[in-house]
């Protein structure tokens, strides 16, 4: 498919099966998948790519994309009463409809849009999701659910953001220590240690005031992560035996990235009534 100018700054393109739209301001140059809304890269300029994914990923239609910023929606990770629905939600696997909304040397701003008919047993209601990704400096994604229906529903969801790094051993997770986690591998409550450090599969779900996170150790520059609308964070790395069991994943990549996502998860899952909103935002830049 030959690449086709959608905007000054933006073209859409193809890899493999999946069409993807390409951004390259003066800031910074991001990829995002038109199936799953799925941004897979954002690289500021002179630095590197913030987002880790799986050189095995093959961009195939209906297989959701293994790395970058899976949307998980309207629900996180099995379904609470069908443990036959798919896991992390209706929208990873499906083409969203988007428009360019603003574009500029310094930022470009992308609406992706996915509406639910009601239809759907695991998710019987009507509904629509946005995901704007703004692009320049930092990378800014929103995730704005609203009920279009006349009743209210429960969701939960995350930005599953996987990060690239050298050597997972070396990242240390800044603003996080004191907080209370559930270990979903031991099913144990615990709390953040000072010196935590990637060293074993990890899998918590933390609830916690909605600071902002550090990232150091990476191998390149130092990431920020700042939220709104989400006070609540998973923590992930599948490590050695994990990995064997991945698919689109090598055996070693658990070495190149780490999982800190922003969420609705647990808890902190969102009740929103008809004609509502919720709004949950993410940042990631260099700090």
């Amino acid at each position: 498919m030959t690449e086709q100018l959608i905007s000054s700054n933006v073209t859409l393109g193809q890899v493999n099966e999946l069409a993807v739209l390409r951004v390259h301001n003066k800031r910074a140059s991001a990829s995002i998948a038109l199936q799953g809304a799925h941004i897979y890269e954002f690289t500021p300029v002179n630095g590197d790519n913030l987002l880790f994914v799986s050189t095995a990923e093959t961009f195939e239609a209906g297989s959701a994309i293994r790395g970058g910023i899976p949307v998980c929606w309207p629900w996180f990770g099995p379904h609470t009463k069908n443990k036959t629905a798919p896991a992390h939600g209706l929208v990873r696997d499906v083409n969203w409809q988007y428009e360019v909304i603003s574009d500029h040397d310094a930022r470009t701003d992308i609406k992706f849009w996915f509406e639910t008919t009601g239809d759907n047993a695991n998710f019987p209601y009507r509904a629509r999701v946005e995901l704007l990704a703004s692009i320049g400096d930092t990378l800014v994604v929103s995730l704005t659910t609203s009920n279009l229906d006349d009743q209210p529903f429960l969701i939960s969801q995350a930005l599953h953001t996987y990060f690239k790094c050298k050597d997972v051993a070396d990242v240390r997770l800044h603003g996080l220590a004191g907080a209370c986690f559930l270990d979903k591998l031991t099913s144990e409550n615990r709390y953040v240690p000072t010196e935590f450090r990637f060293d074993q599969e990890i899998d918590w779900v933390l609830q916690e005031p909605g600071a902002p996170v550090g990232f150091t150790g990476l191998g390149h520059a130092n990431i920020k992560l700042t939220r709104l609308g989400s006070r609540s964070l998973v923590i992930w790395n599948p490590w050695v035996e994990k990995s064997k069991t991945l698919s689109h994943f090598q055996a070693d990549d658990y070495r190149q990235m780490f999982c800190v996502e922003t969420g609705n998860v647990s808890e902190d899952s969102r009740l929103i009534k008809p004609k509502q909103n919720h709004v949950m935002l993410m940042e990631l830049g260099h700090g």
